[in-house]
């Protein structure tokens, strides 16, 4: 390609994000071509996908640290009220070859449009008997819980989320051996990262062991990351009857980075005051109960501890530094632009874990009947009474799936979910497969 075209492709985000999506589908169709005739070319080339839109509405808070600062220095934390997405999907196998791509629109409250492209899988499996293998990125996601998944050593999946979308996976090279009963998984998983303490991209050696006995299904796992160490883990899951599972999963973990405030010289940071320091001897576990009945209904109760999320002495400090910046605000206007700045930095702790709070409640009913299923889950975080409510109903055809819901956050003015830059969020799907 000329230099300039190349240069307009790059400043050009549709153009560049579509050529980056057309040089994938190239790519593995160059791996796999063959002269083979055209009937027999149709036979080994698999191609499905999907078309979905993505409408999402945002009632904003008002009263949290990112509004406040938005007050005060209007856009210092974007916050959105509409969202419209598009995405197309396009998934690939041939020759065992098997790529995942999307290409995806967006635009925010109208003004702010933006259209990027990525590879969620692209990767190449053989073997001979019980031994496969397969290298390139791809999706691996262990463990048994609902939830939370303290298990999870490779994806590193986020759960609670909207819409059930296809996963980004890992670059990883993994061999599996499968018998009857056991199965056993070793994987190298971000070999190109080098030193860095987030788990989603630490290079990390990771094995799973898993042996079926009768209505009991157990696991073993271990992983040793690069800077983070070693991690053993178990899982277990037990079918008691037509009607009941039980589930559980636990995770020991010898270092995991946790974002701390850093101590201070005084109210106001220059630079965010948040570091990521090593923290030893983490603990996860979760166990719940699945209940089905005859006629479709199901119930799910799970409670977790997460000991990667910020304690209670972390939030009380978080929540004292927020009333003592918005007090200085009211009695120094003067210093509103650099508040704002430190109230917006105090969200960083709302992102830096799986999940809030360490002790967690949840549940959920679904009743699907015919083509509709209908749900209602909650999460409650007993440690400051807050919670997060969801309501959902979809349907599902021969190609068409809709999709329609809402979440809403509350608790007292203290709780963490109380104070989120959200309180409610409503969005509606509609997901067309080929």
């Amino acid at each position: 390609m000329h230099s300039s075209t190349y240069t307009r492709f790059k400043q050009d985000p549709v153009l560049f994000a579509g050529s980056r999506l057309l040089a994938m589908v190239t790519l593995v169709a160059s791996l796999t071509h063959a002269p083979v005739t055209h009937a027999a070319a149709t036979e080994e080339w698999q191609f499905s996908g999907q078309i979905r839109n993505l409408l999402t509405n945002t009632a904003n808070n008002g009263h949290d640290p990112v509004s406040v600062a938005n007050q005060f220095v209007p856009g210092v934390i974007t916050e959105t009220t509409n969202e419209a997405q598009v995405q197309s999907e396009l998934h690939l196998s041939t020759h065992g070859v098997t790529a995942i791509a999307t290409l995806q629109g967006q635009a925010i409250d109208p003004s702010k449009t933006n259209a990027t492209a990525w590879l969620n899988e692209l990767y190449s499996g053989w073997g001979d008997g019980a031994w496969q293998v397969s290298v390139g990125k791809k999706i691996v996601s262990w463990d048994v819980v609902y939830g939370f998944r303290p298990n999870d050593m490779i994806q590193q999946e986020k759960r609670q989320t909207f819409i059930t979308s296809t996963l980004i996976g890992r670059p990883l090279a993994m061999a599996e051996y499968f018998d009857a009963d056991n199965s056993l998984a070793l994987v190298v998983v971000n070999p190109e990262h080098t030193n860095s303490i987030d788990a989603s991209v630490e290079p990390a050696f990771a094995a799973r062991a898993y042996h079926h006995a009768g209505s009991l299904d157990l696991y073993g796992f271990s992983r040793y990351g690069q800077e983070t160490g070693a991690s053993i883990g178990t899982a277990a899951a037990w079918v008691m009857s037509e009607s009941i599972e039980l589930h559980a999963s636990y995770r020991y973990s010898q270092k995991m980075g946790l974002l701390t405030l850093q101590p201070l010289s005084s109210m106001l940071a220059r630079t965010p005051p948040w570091q990521t320091p090593l923290i030893a001897h983490i603990q996860q576990a979760a166990i719940g109960v699945t209940y089905t009945t005859a006629n479709q209904h199901s119930f799910i109760i799970e409670a977790w501890w997460d000991g990667a999320a910020p304690s209670d002495a972390k939030w009380r400090e978080w929540n004292q530094r927020n009333h003592a910046l918005m007090t200085l605000a009211s009695t120094m206007p003067s210093l509103q632009t650099p508040i704002a700045y430190n109230l917006a930095w105090q969200a960083n702790l709302l992102s830096a874990a799986n999940n809030f709070r360490r002790k967690n409640l949840f549940a959920r009913w679904s009743w699907q009947r015919g083509a509709w299923t209908t749900a209602v889950d909650t999460l409650i975080t007993p440690e400051d009474k807050g919670r997060a409510t969801s309501a959902s109903v979809e349907w599902q055809g021969d190609r068409w799936h809709l999709e329609a819901g809402m979440r809403i956050y509350g608790g007292p003015s203290a709780a963490v979910f109380a104070q989120l830059p959200q309180n409610k969020v409503v969005y509606s799907s509609a997901t067309w497969a080929f």
